[in-house]
C-alpha cells in the first residue's frame, strides 16, 4: 500500500482512492492527482494531499459536520459532465480549513467547496460567486471551545 508523508507522519492510501482534478484546484492548476487521507486524532478533519507535489496537503472537512445548515446545490455550480456518475449519486463535499496560530481564529472556506464523485473519482473546486458563505467562516463556537 502506498504512503504519503504529511507533517512528519507516513499515512497510507489505496491506489483506487486517487482523485483526478482535470482543472486542478483554484490557485493550483498543476495539482491534478490528489488523495484523501485520514489521520487518527484529527477527526473530523481529513488531508487532501497532492500526488503531483509531495509538499502540498490541505486540511479539509465535510462542511456539514461543522455547519449543519450548509447547503450547496452542486448541480447548479458544477458542470454535470465533470462529476457525472453512473447512479446519479451526490458528490462528496469538502471545504478547505485554515488553522491559525491562535486556534480561535481558524476558519473554513465555505465559498469554494470541493466536489468529488466517489464512483468516478473525479473532483473539482467551484467558486460560488453569488453566495452568502464566506472564504473565512470562523469555526462554530462549540468547535473553538472544544
Amino acid at each position: 500500500m502506498p504512503t504519503i508523508h504529511i507533517q512528519g507522519v507516513d499515512l497510507s492510501y489505496q491506489e483506487s482512492s486517487i482523485i483526478t482534478f482535470d482543472e486542478g484546484l483554484i490557485g493550483f492548476p498543476g495539482l491534478k492527482r490528489m488523495v484523501i487521507v485520514r489521520q487518527s486524532g484529527i477527526e473530523p478533519f481529513l488531508w487532501l494531499a497532492s500526488l503531483d507535489d509531495a509538499s502540498v496537503a490541505f486540511l479539509v472537512v465535510d462542511p456539514r459536520q461543522l455547519f449543519p445548515d450548509y447547503k450547496v446545490e452542486w448541480q447548479t455550480v458544477a458542470p454535470a459532465h465533470q462529476l457525472a456518475s453512473e447512479d446519479d449519486e451526490a458528490p462528496l463535499v469538502l471545504a478547505m480549513v485554515l488553522i491559525a496560530a491562535e486556534w480561535k481564529e481558524s476558519s473554513v472556506n465555505l465559498r469554494a467547496p470541493i466536489f468529488i464523485s466517489p464512483s468516478t473519482m473525479r473532483g473539482m473546486q467551484c467558486a460560488l460567486s453569488d453566495s452568502p458563505y464566506r472564504l473565512d467562516e470562523p469555526f462554530p463556537e462549540e468547535v473553538v471551545a472544544a
